[in-house]
């Protein structure tokens, strides 16, 4: 009797228990899954069809094009085009993500494709798209960025990476719902009339540019920025495009080329700012850290310093250093950080500039809590003699603890747009 009852409670081994959950539950498994096996899906059954078709979150990385790349039929990419075409366009539901992601390696689909596939998504209610576009064609054939994006009311992040794009001159409406927008190798082009009209993105929080070209044409009014990337050592920025962004953004990461003609007295005091990186620093060049100095006098509530320093940058020495601390223009003697809690400097080589620029922030810090020194690969200094040698020197903050390490795994190199949910610098 206990057997039989045994044998009558058994779950039923041919009963489809992941066909029955909740439609959002299936949804997440496919969301989970590379669209290659997303798609694979719908094979299954006609239910899995349905749930398939109605799957709003697609994604053409190098996976998928991996796959693309082994039955790919001619140098033109019809496959992938042929692929991408017949999974995009019978979507009967939203296609809320679209991640497309073309290198230099991959099949080149042609610009007609990109513009069918982005006019049909600026149509089905996208929302967050991820498009790269590394093309091995020569300049004047690169891809370039459909208006439709430019114009599409339901986007709210647009990460694009490769294609040129052409501003309007009249720019209202572009970007009007847009919270995150990052651009990575893009060139801004002019206008037919050579002018670009400056914009409202009533709703932008995060702007970020890497290694891009002709930012200074992308004039924006925001009154919600909350963080601005400008990185690169191929173009120059224009102080007077920066000024006007440093009233409202509470972070800011430059990179070292953007110093070189940086005019901090057009700037105003950047009252929300907290936290400042600085990606490429070369402490061997006296006119960038006497910058460093002036932007950090503009930012009374800066909370957090992160840098990493530039390996290759120029050599110098005490004797210099020493010269410098005492320049009678004061250039490199600040004021104190009242607000400075933590700093954290990346691929630090213990020269003469870096140390005398840590003596000076450990002596003008009173709230300083934490700082973190992660060591160059290249200096033969062990950790724990720079650690002391840093601690040997004057500190406002009787709490500043100072921590010296030669782990270099969570380098900004890596991360300088994962802190704001942007991953362009990956490959």
């Amino acid at each position: 009797m206990a057997q039989h009852r045994l044998l009558k409670t058994a779950p039923d081994a041919s009963k489809d228990l992941i066909s029955e959950l909740p439609v959002g539950v299936k949804d997440r498994i496919l969301e989970c899954l590379p669209t290659r096996d997303a798609a694979r899906t719908a094979l299954l059954s006609r239910h899995w069809n349905d749930l398939w078709l109605q799957h709003g979150r697609l994604s053409f990385d190098w996976e998928f094009l991996l796959t693309v790349q082994q039955c790919q039929d001619d140098y033109y990419g019809r496959t992938l085009v042929k692929i991408i075409n017949n999974i995009l366009f019978p979507r009967a539901w939203p296609v809320k993500k679209f991640t497309l992601r073309i290198s230099y390696d991959d099949p080149q689909p042609p610009q007609s494709a990109i513009d069918r596939w982005c006019l049909f998504l600026s149509r089905n209610g996208v929302e967050e798209l991820n498009i790269r576009l590394d093309s091995d064609e020569v300049e004047e054939n690169s891809y370039q960025l459909p208006f439709c994006l430019l114009s599409c009311r339901t986007i709210k992040e647009l990460i694009v990476r490769g294609p040129s794009i052409d501003l309007p001159v009249n720019g209202c409406g572009i970007f009007s719902n847009v919270t995150s927008l990052a651009f990575y190798n893009v060139e801004f082009k002019c206008s037919v009339s050579g002018i670009a009209s400056s914009f409202s993105f009533p709703k932008l929080e995060k702007l970020a540019f890497g290694y891009c070209e002709g930012i200074n044409k992308f004039e924006t009014g925001q009154p919600k920025l909350e963080m601005l990337s400008v990185i690169g050592y191929m173009y120059v920025v224009d102080s007077r495009w920066l000024a006007p962004h440093l009233k409202s953004i509470k972070t800011l990461w430059l990179c070292d080329s953007s110093l070189r003609s940086m005019d901090v007295s057009v700037f105003p005091t950047a009252i929300n700012l907290q936290v400042m990186k600085l990606y490429q620093l070369n402490f061997g060049i006296r006119k960038h850290l006497v910058i460093v100095m002036q932007l950090l006098q503009k930012c009374p509530n800066l909370c957090e310093l992160r840098i990493i320093a530039n390996e290759l940058g120029w050599k110098d020495d005490e004797e210099a250093a020493s010269r410098f601390l005492e320049d009678p223009n004061g250039s490199f003697v600040i004021h104190e950080l009242k607000m400075l809690n933590t700093i954290k400097i990346e691929s630090f080589s213990e020269s003469a500039f870096e140390m005398l620029f840590m003596k000076v922030l450990l002596s003008k810090s009173p709230a300083l809590e934490r700082v973190v020194i992660v060591k160059s690969w290249g200096t033969n200094a062990q950790a724990r003699k720079i650690q002391r040698k840093l601690e040997c020197f004057p500190r406002a903050s009787p709490n500043a603890q100072i921590v010296c390490t030669g782990n270099y795994y969570a380098s900004m190199r890596d991360d300088w747009m994962d802190t704001h949910g942007f991953v362009l610098s990956r490959t």
